[in-house]
């Protein structure tokens, strides 16, 4: 079996001294606490098997194998050696100060003496150590230290020690001072009350790392001296309260082995042994796997029992072994049973041979595919293959270039596309793979281009605002230390994060509600604050210089006036009250007039309401009309026009119907370009011209407009256009090459969104 657990005796101070703290500040043995059931929570998130020992020191009770009258008395094994799990995080809540003394030393001995003898004829351990949480404010004896340390070295048991401060106070003190500004800047946070502070600033579990910085006693010093030579004889560490709190207060998922899959690298004759390890992959902790439980009795097994039933009045059940899988085709169910499903199955083998090389600036990033990237070393054992696949690696570093792989895991997988790209990084020589998308996995869109249009053209002021941005922004060297501030190995995801601290809260507490902080904003407010204050300025200068405005594009009129017209209030006629005297007398002729004004706007009214189309009698007047109420959409308004203008021009007789059709034709052009729709007119012209070189009567019309010069839309009309007015007056010639139709017709394509006038017609 192989060594890769831990025994972990957790050894902590209970002592008086643990309990001193200022008002407003956490004691040590509060913080112990918080430390301690970040450590469990911890190891049961990542379902570690390292087991974990819980050990006090100056408790009232005295429960160890060493104890007797005189020797290792208030100490106190409150949890054994094993796995953790929540009765160890329901003891560890439950510690509470003791009122009698107790050796430090001997509480050491105690957690060796119980380390060896719960790991004693088990196999699997890979180390043994000792955590000891103390501010070293008790007395003791040392006068057999020397044996104990050699014992401990004989043993190979690690010592750890945490604690308030281990004679770092000067340092600190000392750095402060050379740094004034950061001084004052951290005092100032505190004093104003900044919750973000590095002081101040809680953990991921709500913990606080706020403490109470005064000088050593006496005793203290000792014992420091004492726990330094046990942590350095053991090649131990000593950490202070907080520090501990800032390692831990992430949690960390379950830590995975890594696992090597191993290949055939395939080249024309060339065959090389191969591993590919995960580099890179999505983390999908099992936590999130939701089981269902019973609520009154959680530990009670729940068993899930399917049937099947007919959708009918019989409701008959149906067997498992009577049903067979179907696939959909059309409004056909064909079934396909297991036989069939296996020899439709695509037969491969395992493989990752390369088929073809290409230059590593074709490898876009869009074009990456899946969620993993795989590291790519030679297998050890093949010496010779080692020095074939160094020699590869580096030439394709050389001459930038990636391999193309035709990859395969299994014989029952489906075969993948793939590249390697070399990688070079001091002593270590490895490719990463990455996932690349077949034909039928590509998407192609086409859109606008913003380079084509004078509008969306930046000035030269907006141009230097971006750039200002992108460099307030800029990570790369925002650290104090003029380093990379943004480490991916020190983001944290909040999801998951959020995800521990329900489970491990609820746990915790079932009845009150969870309250838990931004982890993220809590754990990087520092670098967030100062890249957000860095960039403000400049981000109100962009407020400033790209401004937004309405097209006024397909808008809806919704109100009455707009809907049914502004009617004067002349000539409503007016309601009498019978309360109401009137001196002067109504004629027959007033009523007459007032009647007759009101029937015809009330008639207008109601026609226009119910104008849904452009019609032959007055079409310009419906088109405006329409285009008032903006129902329907511009689109079919724009296409019935261009019918009514076709129906015209081909159902004239002689040019009886010409001049009204260049009138809808002239309304049609002035309202594309008063709402940037260029490409509708310009599409509806040229189809114009194309009857007229291929319809003898409509050549007419086509010659009127001509005549009139009534050409398309230029760029200098309308900013949605990309004709150019010399190509707009070659397209009135009566001659025009057929490169030139073509090249109207394509440069007019504007809109993805909307409908070719073509199909429209």
């Amino acid at each position: 079996m192989a060594s890769n657990k831990e025994a972990l005796a957790l050894v902590v101070d209970v002592g008086a001294g643990m309990c001193e703290a200022a008002p407003g500040y956490d004691s040590p043995l509060q913080m112990a606490s918080d430390i301690l059931q970040m450590i469990v929570q911890r190891k049961m998130f990542q379902e570690s098997k390292d087991e974990l020992a819980l050990i006090l020191y100056g408790a009232d009770e005295s429960n160890n194998d060493l104890a007797d009258e005189d020797n290792y008395r208030n100490i106190n094994v409150v949890f054994p050696l094993s796995i953790a799990n929540w009765h160890l995080f329901e003891e560890i809540q439950k510690i509470k100060p003791g009122n009698n003394p107790a050796d430090l030393v001997d509480a050491v001995v105690v957690a060796a003496d119980h380390l060896r003898r719960e790991t004693e004829g088990k196999h699997g351990f890979a180390a043994k150590r000792v955590m000891l949480f103390t501010n070293a404010a008790t007395t003791f004896s040392d006068h057999s230290l020397k044996t104990i340390l050699d014992s401990l070295q004989r043993q190979d048991i690690i010592v750890d020690a945490i604690g308030p401060t281990w004679g770092q106070a000067d340092e600190e003190d000392e750095t402060d001072e050379n740094n004034p500004s950061d001084s004052s800047a951290q005092t100032n946070g505190h004093e104003n009350g900044d919750d973000h502070s590095d002081s101040n600033r809680p953990t991921t579990n709500g913990h606080s790392q706020s403490s109470q910085r005064k000088p050593l006693t006496q005793q203290q010093q000792t014992g420091i001296r004492v726990i330094g030579e046990i942590v350095n004889t053991t090649e131990g560490t000593l950490f202070t309260f907080r520090e501990a709190l800032t390692i831990l207060s992430v949690h960390q998922a379950k830590v995975v082995k890594p696992t090597a899959t191993k290949y055939i690298l395939q080249l024309a004759d060339l065959k090389l042994h191969i591993c590919t390890y995960i580099q890179v992959k999505d983390n999908k902790p099992a936590i999130f796997r939701l089981k269902k439980v019973y609520a009154r009795d959680p530990t009670t097994e729940i068993k899930v029992d399917r049937g099947r039933y007919t959708k009918d009045e019989q409701d008959q059940e149906i067997e498992k072994e009577e049903l067979t899988d179907g696939f959909r085709y059309g409004t056909t169910f064909v079934p396909i049973n297991k036989e069939t499903l296996d020899e439709m199955k695509y037969q491969s083998e395992k493989c990752f041979s390369i088929i073809a090389f290409s230059d590593a600036s074709m490898m876009r990033r869009s074009l990456y595919l899946g969620d993993t990237v795989y590291e790519v070393i030679s297998e050890p054992g093949f010496e010779e293959e080692a020095q074939a696949f160094a020699g590869l690696v580096q030439a394709m570093y050389d001459t930038n270039t990636v391999a193309i792989v035709r990859k395969c895991f299994s014989e029952r997988s489906a075969p993948e596309l793939g590249f390697i790209r070399p990688h070079i990084a001091h002593d270590h020589i490895c490719m990463y793979y990455v996932k690349l998308p077949f034909a039928e996995d590509l998407r192609e869109f086409e859109f606008e281009n913003l380079d084509g249009t004078k509008r969306n053209q930046p000035s030269d002021e907006q141009l230097k605002c971006i750039d200002s941005l992108i460099t307030s922004m800029d990570l790369t060297h925002a650290d104090r230390n003029g380093d990379e501030a943004l480490r991916p190995e020190y983001v944290f995801n909040p999801y998951v994060q959020r995800m521990f601290q329900s489970i491990a809260r609820r746990a915790v507490t079932p009845d009150e509600p969870l309250s838990l902080s931004n982890t993220i904003m809590e754990m990087n407010d520092t670098l967030l604050r100062s890249v957000a204050s860095k960039c403000k300025r400049t981000l109100d200068t962009i407020h400033e210089k790209f401004t937004l405005r309405d097209t006024d594009r397909r808008q809806k009129i919704t109100t009455g006036d707009a809907l049914f017209g502004n009617i004067d209030s002349s000539t409503k006629k007016p309601r009498l009250d019978e309360n109401e005297n009137i001196e002067e007398p109504i004629t027959d002729s007033s009523i007459t007039n007032m009647d007759s004004a009101s029937f015809e706007a009330q008639a207008a009214a109601k026609k226009k309401a119910a104008l849904r189309n452009v019609g032959t009698l007055t079409p310009v007047e419906d088109f405006k009309l329409l285009m008032e109420q903006g129902s329907p959409s511009f689109i079919e308004i724009c296409k019935q026009m261009c019918n009514l203008i076709l129906e015209l021009v081909n159902n004239s007789h002689g040019d009886a119907l010409f001049e009204k059709a260049f009138q809808c034709l002239q309304c049609l052009r002035d309202t594309c370009i008063q709402k940037l729709e260029p490409k509708i007119f310009n599409d509806l012209e040229l189809l114009l011209k194309k009857q007229a070189s291929t319809v003898d009567g409509r050549k007419d019309f086509w010659k009127k407009i001509v005549d009139e010069k009534f050409s398309l839309i230029t760029s200098e009309e309308c900013v949605e256009s990309n004709v150019i007015p010399v190509e707009a007056m070659k397209f009135l010639e009566e001659e025009t090459p057929a490169e030139t139709l073509a090249n109207a017709a394509t440069t007019n394509e504007q809109d993805g969104e909307e409908e070719d006038l073509f199909d429209l017609i």
